[in-house]
């Protein structure tokens, strides 16, 4: 009962995840000029941002992939909290020291205010971060399920 709970609980979370690296990744691509200027306009990656512009959507669209399969999925977790964890450490730094708020998110989530895009972001941190937990479990109760057999 409690690996069907945890495996659905871990599915439906990477399919969220899933649906979130895709979109944000293909909507960097597809507007990669308007995405490109407002990561300049920041004023903390104005430096970096040509290569912030290539590596975040290719770092989005590589997650997606990886969870996609499920021999790759736990690496796919372990991306997605690192970039969850860093677009919100990005965004809670913005709100607290940047005098301008240029927005270089696209499609829905440039609809959010800032303080909304921080509340989402740290819900999907923590329901990666639920999933990776959930998923080493889930191991555990296989390995003993293994090694009574």
């Amino acid at each position: 009962m409690r690996t069907k709970a945890f495996n659905l609980a871990i599915e439906a979370i990477t399919a969220v995840l899933l649906s979130l690296w895709i979109y944000t990744g293909l909507n960097k691509v597809i507007h990669y000029d308007k995405f490109s200027f407002e990561t300049g306009r920041s004023p903390f990656l104005q430096h970096i941002s040509s290569l912030v512009a290539i590596l975040v959507p290719a770092g989005e669209l590589l997650t997606a992939i990886l969870l996609v399969f499920k021999h790759t999925r736990v690496v796919g977790l372990y991306a997605s909290l690192f970039l969850m964890t860093l677009f919100t450490g990005y965004v809670y730094i913005m709100l607290q020291y940047a005098y301008d708020l240029p927005c270089s998110c696209g499609g829905i989530i440039e609809l959010l205010a800032w303080e909304q895009h921080l509340l989402v972001n740290l819900i999907l941190t923590l329901l990666t971060a639920l999933a990776l937990i959930l998923q080493s479990r889930l191991n555990i109760l296989q390995q003993r399920s293994i090694s009574l057999s």
